[in-house]
Order: structure tokens, then sequence, then C-alpha cells
């Protein structure tokens, strides 16, 4: 009987050290996971190499270019398409007038310049989430990054701007929210003038400014920063009231029926949309849920669960769309995280909605179990993000909301 005590605690002690952070078995078990990474990762840029690129930014100078020639923009028969530049064009009318003298500078430049302008911004968005310099190259390759790059799809703009928004710079590694509910605690704080105002809601806007589905953002600066959030609805509407000489008032109609075309769950390029899994009943009342969330939610965590909801309340998703689940993968311990990263990058749908599943699971138990968050080294020490001084020690694993 002792001895099968005795196995048995032995295999006990097995598993926790396996998934004690701190301890040389999880660090293998970690570096195991990130070779694994490493080999999708190779194995996935073949396909990649194969896209058209800067693609997602020839679909909106080609429909500017039939709109400034007096054509339709918004062509229904472009769904007839799965592929290439051919693709609908979704964007709000207020962005033609816009590309229309770009769309007549040499396409080779403009592509070139637009693509190197993304691969920058891409590196400083990684820096902003405190990924290290010799990580900032596999994070790139990760699929849905390297999906946003090479096609040059604006989502890699829109994270920068999700990015400065909820975060700021911190050591290799240690993901360091802003905290704008607690302007008073949050490190890099700026003071509550209407300039501080102004960056922070126009940040919120440009996240959402050409996927209004993606202005969650902006909705949740509502309750802790008014002002903030006002200013940058001001700035969306603002801009397109200033194009409404150019546009007119029908392109709208005609943008709106493009959107309702292009929600059809059944079309060939749509993405990963929620509905296609589990049905549009339980798919609405998801969306739903995730938005009225984001009003409820506060502290270090707010980045990572506006992302979420993003995910959840879009009326689909596509590869580069994953890049806002990034935050969550970085606030996770480094084994989970691997192993999501791992499964979104196999480009399977059903695994992105695990993923984002498990990553939400995981991210709401958290506060009550400390071991789910990635720790970082200290000195000698292995200590959760943003260690705090306590009275029973000298430093505490767990924050407060």
């Amino acid at each position: 009987m002792r001895k099968v005590r005795s196995r048995s605690q032995d295999w006990a002690a097995v598993v926790r050290s396996v998934f004690t952070q701190s301890s040389p078995a999880n660090r293998q078990l970690t570096r195991g996971l990130a070779a694994l990474l490493v080999f999708v990762i190779v194995i996935s840029l073949p396909s990649f190499l194969t896209w058209v690129p800067g693609v997602d930014l020839e679909i909106p100078l080609r429909a500017a270019s039939r709109w400034s020639a007096g054509g339709q923009p918004y062509l229904a028969s472009s769904f007839a398409e799965t592929s290439g530049p051919g693709l609908p064009y979704l964007y709000p009318p207020w962005l033609l007038p816009l590309l229309v003298p770009i769309a007549s500078l040499p396409r080779t430049m403009v592509l070139a310049a637009w693509l190197a302008f993304d691969t920058a911004v891409a590196v400083w968005t990684c820096r902003r989430l405190s990924v290290p310099w010799r990580a900032v190259p596999l994070v790139l390759l990760w699929p849905p990054f390297a999906e946003g790059l090479v096609t040059g799809n604006v989502q890699v703009i829109q994270l920068a701007a999700f990015a400065a928004l909820f975060f700021v710079p911190g050591r290799s590694w240690e993901l360091r929210p802003r905290l704008l509910d607690r302007p008073s605690e949050r490190p890099g704080a700026r003071p509550r003038t209407l300039a501080g105002d102004a960056l922070d809601g126009l940040l919120a806007a440009g996240v959402g400014a050409l996927k209004y589905t993606q202005l969650l953002p902006l909705a949740w600066l509502m309750r802790p920063r008014p002002r903030a959030a006002i200013i940058g609805g001001v700035a969306l509407a603002a801009v397109a009231v200033a194009m409404l000489p150019f546009t007119g008032t029908a392109l709208y109609r005609d943008w709106l029926d493009q959107l309702g075309r292009a929600a059809d769950p059944s079309w060939a390029a749509a993405g990963a949309p929620l509905a296609l899994l589990v049905g549009r009943p339980l798919a609405t009342a998801a969306a739903v849920a995730a938005v009225g969330a984001i009003f409820f939610v506060r502290g270090r965590d707010s980045g990572a669960w506006v992302g979420i909801a993003l995910l959840v309340a879009a009326p689909s998703i596509h590869g580069y769309g994953m890049l806002f689940l990034l935050p969550t993968l970085l606030v996770l311990r480094r084994d989970l995280a691997i192993t999501l990263a791992i499964l979104i990058a196999r480009y399977n749908p059903y695994a992105w909605w695990v993923s984002i599943a498990v990553a939400a699971a995981a991210l709401a138990a958290s506060n009550r179990f400390p071991a789910l968050r990635a720790w970082v080294p200290l000195g000698n020490q292995t200590v959760g993000f943003w260690p705090k001084r306590s009275s029973t020690g000298p430093t505490s694993l767990e924050l407060p909301m």
C-alpha cells in the first residue's frame, strides 16, 4: 500500500514539476512547444508566398478607380470571386475620394510603400506588446501576422492602434496595460487633458474606422473616458460628413447593401463566421453577450477582454483577425499560449474558435488561479506581471482587478 502511495506521489511530483512555470521541466516543455510552433510556421510559409502581394490594398484602389470613372465601387458580381483583387470592396464610401489620387500613382510604387509601412507598423506593435527583438521575426511570420503583411491588410494598422490604446511597453514578454480606467495607477500615465483624451479617442476610433464591427474599443471607452469616446465618435462622423459633397448619400445605401451580401455565411470568402459552426441564433446571442460584457470590463485585462469581444462579435473572422487574440496569449502562461498559437497557425476555423474559447476561459480563471498567467523572470525570482508589495511578503502574484 505504501509503495502504491509512494508511486502516486512520485507521479504527482513529476506532473507538478512539468507544469510549474519556474521549473526546468516546464522550460523544456515550453521550448519543445516553441520548436513545434516554428515548424508549423515554416510549413505554412509556402502557401502565403503564392498569394498576390498587397491584394487587400489593390481591392479598394480598383474600387476607387471604378468610382472616379463613374462606375459602381460596390459590385454585387464581385461575390462570385473567392480570392484575388476581384473580391468585393467593403470599406465605407468616405474612403473612396481619399484613394482616388493614390490609385492614379504607379501601382508598384504604391504597393511597395504600403507593404513597407505595414511591416514597420507591425514591428512597432510587437515592441509595444513587449515582444523582445529576437522574437519579433517569429511573431511576424506567425500566419495571422503573415497573412496581414503579405496581403497588406489594414488590420495590421488597426492592431497597432489597439495596442497603443490599451498597452505600454514593458520588459521582455511583460505585457503592461495602460489601465485607462485608473489613470493614476497606469504606467506611462498621461494627465486627462483634452489632448490626451483626443489621442485616446482617435486611437479607439482608428481600430474600427474602416471596419465598423471593430468599434467596440470606442464603445468600451465611453464608460471610463466619455470625453475621449465622444471625440473619437465625432471625428469619425466629421470625416464622413466632410466627404459627403464627393460621395453623396446614395453610395452609403450601396455600401449597406454590400455589407448585407457579405454577411451571408455561404459566401466562399466569408472567412470563419461563428454562425456557420453553431448556427445563427447562438452566434447572435454570443455576439450580443460579448458587446454587453465589455461595459463591465475593468482593470489590467481590459485590453485582452476587448480583443476577445472583437472576435466573438464580428460577423466573421479571417486569419489576420486572430491578431486581436495576441494580447490574451501574452497574458497566459507560455506553454498554454504557444499551444493555442499552434492551433491558430493551422488555419482551421474550428481550431480558431476553440482557441478563442480556451483563451477566454483561461483568462477568466486566471484571477482565481494565478498559475494560468505568464510569469516573467525578475532577478533570480519568477513572479507574475506587475508584482506588488504586500504585507505578507516582498511580492504578490495576484493583482487586484
